[in-house]
């Protein structure tokens, strides 16, 4: 009588490969890392973005080669950080991952400038 209802009709995270068991499996894919770093030699090259938990692992490994353009490494990306303070700070992901940042702050540990120079 007047009153709108809503009908509950999917559930995101229902099916295996979401939600807790997407986060068991990045947990033990970072715990892997970290035990790798510690028992052999690790390097990871960023060609592209890494975002999330894929940045986290980058960091874990330790040792980076960062392809200078269009290859940023962060947590969040700046549409969301620009969302959350509510006005637009940040005009691209290379402003909070790019090589100027990574690199010069000691988290990318090479830049090169394309494929080719990054795995030879």
């Amino acid at each position: 009588e007047g009153t709108t209802r809503y009908r509950i009709t999917a559930i995101i995270g229902e099916s295996p490969d979401l939600g807790v068991e997407n986060l068991r499996g990045s947990g033990t894919i970072a715990g892997e890392t970290s035990r790798a770093y510690d028992e052999s030699f690790t390097l990871s090259y960023v060609s592209g973005r890494s975002v999330g938990i894929g940045a986290y692992l980058v960091r874990l490994g330790q040792r980076v080669v960062q392809k200078g353009k269009d290859a940023p490494i962060l947590l969040t990306g700046y549409q969301a950080l620009n969302s959350l303070m509510g006005r637009d700070v940040y005009t691209s992901n290379l402003q909070l991952g790019g090589t100027k940042i990574m690199f010069n702050n000691g988290v990318s540990h090479f830049s090169v400038r394309h494929d080719l120079e990054g795995v030879t």
